[in-house]
């Protein structure tokens, strides 16, 4: 269901496998708006996967190429946007993301993380170390820039078209608009 041209757009925050890029796509479907997957623009510019960068440039020097990526998503209005897991935790994205439009953090428990990044062997921050404890330990420096998202979506136990779902009639409802 294409909504109209006055879609807001919409920021998706949260932590890696909690659904941004499922949701996001569901929702510019629904919207009729562009998607954004801001981690991949970073690897369609770079022709490397993010992994890679990690290795190569290390975490900072990828923060570095993400503020420019999210910069260059947010220059195009009424865009559904999928930030990376750790964009929102820096202020300056976070200052950004919520001047474009409003911000969404899809919520997940670490069980429901886990078993969605149990085959994933593409996350850097991932590597090494007891994936449970690694979840958790990142999860507890980021959920408190993550809560001062707009609005929280939990996603445990639903379908993307359920959290999709939901976000668009939040959206609705805060824009004032019908669907």
């Amino acid at each position: 269901m294409n909504r109209g041209a006055s879609f807001p757009g919409v920021v998706l925050v949260g932590f890696m496998g909690s659904g941004k890029s499922s949701v996001g796509r569901e929702l510019s479907r629904r919207f009729g708006a562009p998607f954004v997957d801001v981690d991949e623009r970073i690897e369609s510019a770079t022709g490397f996967p993010i992994r890679d960068l990690f290795a190569r440039e290390g975490e900072p020097a990828f923060r570095e190429r993400e503020k420019a990526a999210l910069r260059e998503a947010l220059s195009v209005k009424g865009c559904v946007i999928a930030t990376g897991g750790g964009a929102f935790s820096d202020e300056e994205n976070r200052v950004l993301l919520r001047s474009y439009a409003p911000v969404v953090y899809l919520e997940a428990a670490v069980e429901t993380l886990l078993e969605r990044l149990a085959g994933d062997l593409g996350r850097p921050l991932l590597r090494g170390g007891d994936r449970e404890e690694v979840v958790r330990e990142l999860l507890s420096r980021r959920v408190p820039g993550y809560r001062t998202a707009d609005v929280t979506v939990r996603t445990d136990g639903r379908t993307v078209e359920e959290v999709a779902g939901q976000v668009a009639d939040w959206i609705d409802r805060t824009e004032g608009r019908t669907g």
